[in-house]
């Protein structure tokens, strides 16, 4: 995969072809689960001793359909898009979404030292970035270049740009898949992003917005008690239900957001395992899960972010994260970090000594 690529499929996906599309997401094979863990159960080790990471690597085996699964290579994109609701000055921070994705595009960036260090391609996508043009090391497929509507006053996008940017999640995972990616990560660098993931979680989970609202560091009391009351109010506005989860994103969310979408339904389809990052995402999954309930088997979270909203989400998701650090940086970086986690389990399940060497349960 290349970047700079900006081809995409220029039939666009309806919503009813992507909501058939989740309708045909199978279960894992539970079978070579089983296969897996007798094969744990049977190395030199007392039972059970590596908990979760066992049965991390079970569920790696039951999508990849083998005792043995492989996540190598793996890619983290990130999708980079202005959010209209920073319009209503909710963070006094400066917009740095473009220079972020320039660094990246220059191999600068953390999310390119953890991606070096955990053997990660990292691929950065313009869905819509102010001030970002044809930059090379980008993969420029633009959405709209002033990124998403102010949802305090109107909806964020309408359904085509949504739809749009479901598809180009999807293809970009098809494509990655396609040149051998084995595990897919999704992070995100966008302005405001936390705002319109809690407005779309808020109003999918009927909660009260300001109580999962994420304080930036440096947000003042009153910086902090304007947002929760602008979140809070455009929830209150729009009355999306609660049972149309596409509704919310279009009426909340952002480019990015909603490309996760479609990034994840396409890995999942095709027996991808993808790691969660932060509240972006696991909020892209819980929309997903609203939808199709059988997505959540294949979604790993990496972490519990100090965002409120997330406790909310994985509870959601009915997934325990893998590390518990206080994490809030984005683009992917919690994601790739727990990657050692499940690269030792895998490891481990290859290369010990077995309790009885005439059983192999790989081969």
């Amino acid at each position: 995969m290349t970047t700079n690529d900006a081809s995409v499929n220029k039939n666009l996906m309806t919503k009813e072809q992507f909501l058939a599309l989740l309708q045909d997401l199978q279960l894992p094979d539970q079978a070579l689960a089983v296969r897996a863990r007798a094969r744990w159960n049977n190395l030199s080790k007392p039972l059970a001793s590596f908990g979760q990471l066992e049965l991390m690597h079970q569920r790696l085996a039951a999508i990849a359909g083998s005792s043995d699964p492989e996540i190598k290579p793996r890619a983290v994109f990130v999708f980079g898009a202005d959010n209209g609701i920073e319009k209503s000055r909710i963070n006094p921070a400066p917009n740095l979404v473009a220079p972020l994705l320039r660094s990246i595009a220059a191999n600068t960036a953390i999310i390119n030292i953890l991606g070096r260090q955990n053997e990660t391609t990292v691929i950065p996508v313009n869905l819509g970035v102010r001030d970002l043009s044809d930059e090379d090391g980008i993969v420029h497929i633009v959405i709209n270049p002033e990124g998403t509507e102010n949802f305090a006053q109107t909806e964020a996008m309408n359904e085509a740009e949504m739809m749009l940017a479901i598809q180009l999640g999807y293809e970009l995972a098809l494509r990655a898949i396609q040149s051998g990616y084995k595990l897919l990560i999704a992070g995100e660098a966008g302005s405001a992003n936390t705002a319109s993931a809690t407005a779309v979680l808020a109003a999918l989970e009927e909660t009260d917005a300001a109580s999962i609202c994420s304080r930036e560091p440096g947000l003042s009391d009153d910086m902090f008690l304007r947002k929760q009351e602008i979140i809070a109010a455009a929830v209150k506005k729009h009355d999306v239900e609660a049972g149309d989860p596409l509704q919310a994103v279009h009426t909340f969310g952002g480019f990015d957001l909603a490309a996760m979408m479609g990034f994840y339904a396409a890995a999942a389809l095709n027996k991808v395992p993808i790691i969660l990052d932060g509240l972006i995402s696991q909020v892209a999954a819980v929309v997903l899960h609203k939808l199709q309930p059988n997505i959540s088997h294949y979604l790993f979270a990496a972490h519990k972010t100090s965002e409120p909203g997330c406790e909310l989400a994985l509870r959601s998701l009915g997934l325990t994260s893998i590390l518990d650090l206080d994490i809030f940086h984005g683009e992917g970086s919690g994601a790739v970090i727990a990657l050692p986690l499940m690269d030792s389990a895998i490891e481990i399940y290859r290369e010990s000594a077995l309790l009885d060497d005439g059983v192999d349960f790989i081969n």
